[in-house]
């Protein structure tokens, strides 16, 4: 019975110690987060945005490729078993939901962008407790109810009509958590498969579909590059809002459930707000500050 004691201690203390890890990941990815809309409604006003969806996807996932070069693990991003779930995660973790996401916020306000991504804990419960077998507490299902009234409070116009950018900015997250549920899988199944690498291959993979989507309809506005100001916001994006930021996420989710890692990451709005409020000079509605409340 005392090496029985012993033993769920060390245990414990093991789990406390891997929870606190992810909890400090997490409060990372709120700053980076906060700061995502307000880059990209920054960067859209003079760059067309698939392209700059598509060379900061390109550029994250070069950065990424590069080191993961240098560590010498490169291969497992080619290997058979792991190739298909990879090629899907770039789709729905870059693809698919850059596509909705910059161009839905170049529809909207940064400050409605970043509100409205906040519906994602409802995504990550049912993905979570459906395919993951992850615990789902009756306070995350009242908190997350909370979230989804504050996200009508900010859809809902006078008018009481949609918004196309807001309906795309609600499309973002869910791809985000479908990439996450693959993600989540396969280091849970291989212990060779580190953040990093998932990074790598959602920044890379889903950069390469972007580019090639950009050549077919013509917008690889390549022209732009010799702008220094451009230069550096596509810089920005990748190494910061994509390398940096997707890396210490997984980090996070590799630590944590799933749903409790998004539910935690949701307060960075806030830290939006603030920003978009002295750099874009957005003043915030009685309405969004009420559904961000």
């Amino acid at each position: 019975p005392v090496l029985t004691l012993f033993t769920n201690s060390i245990g414990v203390n093991i789990l406390e110690k891997k929870e606190k890890e992810g909890i400090i990941f997490v409060i990372i990815t709120i700053f980076i987060a906060g700061a995502l809309p307000i880059i990209i409604k920054y960067g859209v006003g003079f760059i067309n945005p698939l392209f700059f969806a598509a060379m900061s996807s390109l550029i994250a996932g070069i950065f990424l490729f590069s080191l993961a070069i240098i560590k010498g693990n490169w291969k497992v991003l080619f290997r058979k078993k792991y190739i298909l779930s990879m090629l899907l995660i770039g789709f729905f973790g870059i693809t698919l939901s850059n596509l909705f996401f910059f161009f839905g916020v170049s529809l909207t306000s940064a400050i409605n962008s970043s509100i409205l991504l906040v519906i994602e804990p409802l995504y990550s419960i049912f993905i979570g407790y459906l395919f993951l077998n992850e615990k789902i507490t009756f306070k995350q299902i009242i908190f997350t109810f909370i979230i989804i009234m504050g996200t009508i409070t900010v859809l809902y116009k006078v008018q009481l009509k949609f918004n196309w950018g807001d309906l795309m900015i609600l499309c973002t997250p869910l791809c985000w958590q479908i990439a996450h549920f693959f993600s989540k899988k396969l280091m849970t199944i291989y212990k060779e498969i580190t953040p990093p690498l998932i990074a790598t291959a959602r920044t890379l993979y889903g950069g390469i579909f972007l580019f090639i989507l950009g050549i077919i309809t013509g917008t690889n506005h390549f022209y732009q590059l010799r702008n220094i100001h451009i230069l550096w916001i596509l810089l920005l994006q990748g190494i910061i809002g994509f390398a940096l930021h997707y890396s210490v996420w997984y980090e996070a989710i590799k630590r944590l459930n799933l749903s409790k890692a998004t539910s935690l990451v949701s307060v960075y709005p806030a830290f939006s707000i603030i920003l978009a409020w002295f750099i874009l000079k957005e003043f915030p509605t009685l309405q969004q500050i009420g559904g961000f409340a």
